[in-house]
């Protein structure tokens, strides 16, 4: 059942044990993009001020962030008021909010659309028939029944404006990538030198070039995906930026690595940032996931916590970290590799823009939506005795 909210009562629940009175201002700020688009700088093949220079060249003010020289930001424009002008294509989820900050309408995202004709305007709406962008269609509704990908219709009007950072040369010269801070403050934490780091859940594959980029090809990484999909695109991305060097990647479920390597004891540093409820995320225009989900999920996280505590050398660090908001994905999976795993909860000092949370024996970093504007983000740093 959902409340007014349109989340999940329980789950509505589990986030107000964290946000309290300000629960009902969290939902609405979920449902809008952070005003700061954050791209990560391929620092091994150019320099912070030559993306900064080369993106102004096209028009797009880009700004250094205040604390990484590898991040810069673009400031959203908008909202604006987007209007039905006519003839209706249907979205999913994915594609509406990527529509939401002014992206281009392609073929997988459409779940249903009326006749139209190429050069038509078009207004696209989510399943429950919210307006999200108006488009000019690139083909027909005829062109289109034969189509499994490519370009529908070009967005001429939404509520946030961004460029398309997919379309933009630097993307494809691998020299921008985008991902979000708290993101990157994973892979400066992981903090990479000539080391054996584990990724167990690296797809698509921000963080590991991250990684690969901070240590300078030095760190030999193990990068590790559920599905050859998912390594495909792995491998697409750490090639576009040139960032392969010293890394294995490996379609493998890494819940039974151990298994399948012989990494008993042996790795420096292991990074879990698994598949979670992902209320963090933003814009979120709807919200599914119930309490159920979110407690299977917490579950599904442990056999990851597990394995990595035994391919853990000695001293060795765990960095763990989703991109939801309850605790029971959090600060309980933490206190779970304290108390049943034996892993030590590490501070970690300064971490920009988050909030250090002492709960229990243990001590954790959360990113939130209603302070600095941040996506909703959780890390923690767990230590092998």
């Amino acid at each position: 059942m959902r409340g007014v909210s349109g989340v999940d009562k329980r789950l509505y629940l589990e986030l107000k044990r964290v946000y309290g009175s300000l629960t009902d201002a969290l939902v609405e700020k979920l449902r809008e993009p952070p005003r700061r688009l954050y791209l990560r700088v391929n620092t091994t093949r150019t320099t912070t001020e030559d993306v900064i220079e080369s993106l102004r060249k096209k028009g797009i003010e880009a700004r250094r962030d205040e604390f990484f020289e590898e991040a810069v930001y673009i400031e959203l424009q908008g909202p604006y008021k987007v209007e039905d002008v006519g003839r209706r294509v249907v979205v999913d989820d994915f594609a509406a909010e990527s529509l939401l900050l002014g992206a281009n309408l392609y073929r997988p995202g459409i779940v249903g659309y009326d006749e139209f004709g190429k050069g038509e305007i078009l207004t696209a709406v989510t399943r429950e028939g919210r307006p999200i962008a108006v488009l000019e269609a690139y083909v027909s509704s005829s062109e289109l029944r034969g189509m499994k990908k490519g370009l529908v219709a070009v967005n001429i009007r939404s509520p946030y404006r961004a460029p398309p950072i997919a379309e933009l040369p630097e993307y494809r010269m691998g020299l921008i990538y985008p991902q979000s801070f708290p993101s990157m403050v994973v892979g400066r934490l992981v903090n990479p030198g000539a080391e054996l780091i584990l990724d167990m859940n690296a797809s698509p594959g921000g963080k590991t070039s991250h990684i690969v980029q901070l240590s300078k090809g030095r760190a030999l990484v193990i990068a590790v995906d559920r599905s050859v999909g998912k390594v495909e695109k792995l491998e697409e991305n750490l090639g576009r930026m040139g960032l392969k060097t010293n890394v294995l990647t490996i379609p493998f479920d890494s819940r039974y690595l151990d298994l399948f390597m012989r990494l008993e004891g042996r790795v420096d540093k292991v990074l879990i940032d698994p598949p979670c409820s992902n209320l963090g995320v933003r814009p979120r225009l709807s919200f599914k996931k119930t309490f159920r989900d979110a407690v299977n999920l917490a579950d599904y996280q442990r056999q990851f916590i597990k394995v990595a505590k035994r391919i853990l050398r000695d001293k060795g660090l765990l960095i763990y970290s989703t991109c939801t908001l309850t605790r029971v994905e959090n600060e309980e999976n933490t206190l779970y590799a304290v108390r049943s795993l034996g892993l030590n909860a590490e501070e970690a000092g300064f971490v920009p823009r988050a909030e250090r949370v002492y709960f229990n024996e243990a001590v954790a970093y959360r990113f939130h939506p209603l302070k600095d504007d941040m996506p909703g983000f959780y890390i923690s740093l767990l230590r092998k005795p």
